[in-house]
């Protein structure tokens, strides 16, 4: 009995440990502190003036044991939170509005995944200490101590949505902007602790707007380049097809590579709609998953790569190794959607990028 109790002992302990070591960044953006910022979501930032942190309903801005949410913009002193630095270099704790007491705090202390953030009084405790990356541009993920993120609960977006904690991954409802209290423009950081670059699977293609056009179209037709489809194209949620070109933007495409990230995400080509982009739906790759688009998130459902074949021919591989192909594997009709498949030489597994500036096809 002695023996099994210690048994389970130990593998509760060792598995106490496997917690705490969840991967988080150990230094992250040194930010200023003192002042008022607004946090905005990276989902509403420069789109609208939606998806700021508020403490709900009014009333005390300490508000206790009240959830935070995203809001509308206004000039509320319950959108306002300080940073303060924490005892442990690089860790922040957060007030709201001139409460100095308040903190922004992980509701029940443990920093389970989907808890709450809410509001607190000060405790000094690990539910109370954040960590900022920096992510490129003014944007951020706020750690937690046992490295999971602060998001909004649900993916949601919405005037309402709570925020809360989850396990790390990538897209825009985990990302955050720190709006300057006065301008509204994103903080960047004081200082950033410098990390390499994550290096590019597959070719590198130069910085630009490029069309892509199959190679069962390729210099037979004007037909065969892959298109968001459908006079609301600009919509998320519609599935990928060929058209015969028509130089619309519906036809243009730009290949982003995130500083962390060893594979590109393919958006639509003009800056103004950039935060369309090429998406396994479902977040799904099993033969057979259709293409169609998503808002740009950088996970692993929009990451793909390039293998030239020769002669400026490229394969389109998503990161699990399938390739894009078309549907069809006869014809280049308009409407023949694209979707993924097993690896297999085929013209319609093949594509040309067209830089659009030079008409060019692309050749490495």
């Amino acid at each position: 009995m002695k023996k099994q109790f210690l048994i389970v002992t130990v593998m509760v302990m060792l598995f106490g440990i496997s917690i705490n070591t969840d991967a988080q960044p150990t230094r992250g953006a040194k930010l200023p502190t003192g002042k008022k910022f607004i946090i905005q979501s990276a989902v509403h930032y420069g789109r609208s003036g939606k998806g700021c942190w508020e403490k709900p309903g009014g009333g005390s801005m300490a508000g206790k044991g009240e959830n935070i949410r995203i809001w509308n913009i206004d000039n509320a002193p319950t959108k306002r939170f300080t940073l303060v630095q924490s005892n442990e270099s690089g860790w922040y704790e957060i007030y709201i509005g001139d409460i100095k007491t308040s903190r922004i705090d992980v509701s029940g202390g443990k920093l389970n995944k989907g808890d709450n953030v809410h509001i607190w009084e000060r405790n000094r405790g690990k539910n109370q200490k954040f960590l900022f990356k920096h992510l490129g541009g003014g944007r951020y993920k706020i750690y937690t101590k046992n490295g999971r993120i602060i998001n909004l609960k649900n993916q949601g977006a919405g005037n309402g949505t709570n925020v809360q904690i989850w396990n790390d991954h990538n897209g825009l409802h985990n990302e955050w902007y720190l709006l300057d209290n006065r301008t509204r423009k994103g903080i960047l950081p004081i200082a950033t602790t410098t990390t390499r670059s994550s290096r590019l699977v597959g070719v590198k293609v130069p910085e630009g707007i490029y069309q892509i056009q199959s190679a069962m179209s390729y210099g037979r037709s004007n037909k065969g380049y892959l298109h968001f489809p459908g006079s609301n194209w600009y919509k998320q949620g519609i599935s990928m097809s060929i058209w015969t070109n028509n130089n619309s933007p519906q036809t243009m495409f730009h290949f982003h590579k995130y500083h962390n990230n060893s594979y590109y995400t393919i958006t639509a080509g003009k800056r103004k709609y950039r935060q369309l982009a090429m998406d396994c739906k479902g977040g799904k790759t099993s033969k057979g998953t259709p293409i169609h688009s998503w808002k740009t998130h950088n996970g692993t459902s929009q990451q793909f790569s390039l293998k030239h074949l020769g002669n400026g021919r490229f394969k389109i591989y998503h990161r699990s190794g399938k390739v894009v192909c078309l549907k069809d594997n006869k014809h280049d009709n308009n409407g023949n959607k694209v979707h993924l498949w097993n690896d297999h030489n085929a013209i319609t597994t093949e594509w040309y990028l067209i830089n659009i500036a030079t008409k060019q096809k692309f050749v490495p």
